[in-house]
């Protein structure tokens, strides 16, 4: 019983044990996808321009005073550090290639696993990428053999901090979405955060016009406030002990320490007393809704209409349930709210912008389905047991998704133009939203069967990306969207002129979009089936891998 006790506690894996597992699950990916190599390579290419471009610029403020380069140094570090707590929420997602449940089968401490995951998580271009302008920024900072000696350990710190900020938000995150009453609000709450940045455009260029020394002296208030904020104490520390103040640049330094260790802490509550993610287990096994629709309910119950319909109840289920189909559906907040707060924020009216939104939603809307089987994860097996068809498979889909998408692409094309103060340019708004929507619709319906790549599995982190998905992420991804305004050109067209030249030609693309929005989305159910039919357990494959 004694040893049964003792050993889940020995034979702990360090630091090293977890940076070593990094490097050779990436040597192994690149020898298993060339894809990942490319991608690799041009991500590398990405990166070496954005050290290059800002490292040539932080090597220059070595030759400037602190108090010019001091505020630049902070108010940038500061950025980023907020750029790696929030753009994965909502872009990209984080890394998982060390998936923290991976290991729950193997008893790691969480005091083991959070620093080992830490470092490890450098180990990757955006990594990289932080570490090299950190070395610049102490380069920046070397004003003396004790500022630079202190610079070091501060910046250091800050590059740590930003890694831990990424991975403490996206997992608490992830916990706050799957609970029913919050993950809401999280979702709303993250886009009206990424709107409140027009405004702060807004005073920077209004301030602009001023002239250079009133942005200068904005510049240095701005970034005196940062150095005082969680992002911010680490880099101003550095910067203090450039400028020859040790005391602030010891208490900052700190501060930054215990921002690290708070958000180290964060990060580890939130996976969890097995180290295997928020609540995973119990999103797993809760209880299915088993409410009906409201709509789908009163579809005929027959042979024909019965297999596409529970596909549909149980997608509908998803959409208002499951955490990765919120978090899409939670991007639809934020074109509107962009379309009207930015043109406000550079000092001017709405102008036009909002005639946007109900195409622009369309796309999205209709977009959003081109991976869709791939959330069903290994689930997609009842499918493929059951010998359901592939076209009720696409039909249910398209179906769950119009029911709630539908009204929201009229509410925001009227609302659009009702907003511009250019009513008579409804019809080329609708026809192109109607055209974009269907056509979107119909690209998925085939794309998803065609080429599905790997997604978050159900229960996990909604923003992680799978590893091993980027290259084909970027490469559907950019298919699709390409297809789609492609095929929905005959629409775009006549809108376009209704919007630059008479509005009458938006009649033509009304009844163009109409077509187009029902014919495309029949169009692509039907050959998508028949692709899903004869590609069913290659699909299943994919998708049970990710």
């Amino acid at each position: 019983m004694t040893g049964a006790a003792v050993a889940p506690t020995t034979g702990q894996p360090g630091v090293g044990t977890f940076v070593r597992l990094k490097l050779t699950l990436l040597r192994n990916g690149f020898r298993r996808s060339p894809w990942q190599v490319v991608a690799f390579v041009l991500g590398a290419v990405w990166a070496l321009g954005i050290v290059g471009v800002v490292g040539s610029g932080l090597l220059a403020l070595r030759f400037s005073g602190t108090d010019v380069a001091g505020p630049v140094v902070v108010g940038g570090g500061t950025l980023l550090v907020l750029g790696w707590a929030l753009v994965p929420l909502v872009a990209f997602g984080v890394d998982e290639t060390l998936d923290p449940t991976r290991f729950a089968t193997f008893g790691v401490a969480r005091r083991r696993l959070v620093p080992g995951l830490l470092l490890a998580g450098l180990l990757g271009l955006p990594g990289l990428v932080t570490a090299l302008l950190a070395v610049a920024a102490v380069v920046t900072f070397s004003r003396g053999p004790a500022a630079t000696a202190f610079g070091v350990p501060a910046l250091a710190v800050f590059v740590l901090t930003a890694v831990a900020a990424s991975r403490a938000t996206t997992t608490a995150a992830a916990a706050l979405l799957r609970r029913r009453r919050t993950r809401d609000a999280v979702a709303v709450l993250g886009g009206l955060v990424l709107v409140c940045f027009g405004p702060l455009f807004n005073v920077v260029l209004g301030r602009a016009g001023s002239g250079l020394a009133e942005l200068a002296d904005l510049g240095r208030r701005v970034a005196g406030v940062a150095s005082w904020t969680p992002p911010g104490f680490a880099v101003a520390a550095a910067a203090d002990a450039a400028a020859g103040r040790w005391g602030l640049a010891a208490l900052r330094l700190v501060l930054a320490v215990v921002v690290l260790g708070l958000l180290l802490a964060a990060w580890a509550l939130a996976l969890g007393p097995a180290g295997t993610g928020p609540a995973g287990q119990a999103a797993a096994s809760a209880p299915a809704d088993e409410r009906r629709h409201p709509v789908l309910d009163r579809l005929p119950d027959t042979p024909a209409w019965a297999p596409a319909t529970a596909v549909a109840v149980r997608c509908a289920r998803y959409w208002r349930r499951d955490p990765r189909y919120l978090v899409s559906a939670a991007s639809l907040v934020v074109i509107p709210l962009l379309l009207v707060v930015l043109p406000l924020s550079q000092g001017g009216s709405v102008g036009s912008w909002p005639l946007a939104a109900g195409p622009a939603i369309a796309f999205v809307m209709g977009w959003s389905l081109h991976n869709d089987v791939a959330y069903d994860h290994s689930a997609f097996a009842l499918h493929v047991a059951t010998g359901l068809r592939g076209r009720d498979d696409r039909a249910g889909r398209v179906l769950a998704a119009a029911l709630w998408q539908l009204p929201l692409l009229l509410v925001a094309s009227v609302g659009g133009c009702l907003l511009a103060g250019h009513p008579e340019l409804l019809p080329a708004v609708l026809g192109a939203a109607l055209a974009l929507f269907g056509a979107s619709l119909g690209v998925s319906s085939v794309a998803s069967a065609l080429v599905p790549y790997p997604a978050p599995a159900p229960g996990d982190n909604p923003f992680q990306t799978p590893k091993g998905a980027s290259a084909a992420t970027v490469g559907v991804q950019f298919g699709t969207s390409a297809v789609t305004t492609v095929v929905a050109l005959p629409t775009l067209v006549p809108a376009v002129i209704a919007l630059v030249g008479p509005s009458w030609v938006g009649w033509i693309a009304l009844p163009v979009g109409l077509a187009t929005g029902i014919v495309l989305p029949w169009v692509g159910v039907v050959q998508g089936g028949a692709v899903l039919d004869r590609r069913a357990p290659e699909v299943l494959a994919r998708v049970s891998s990710s």
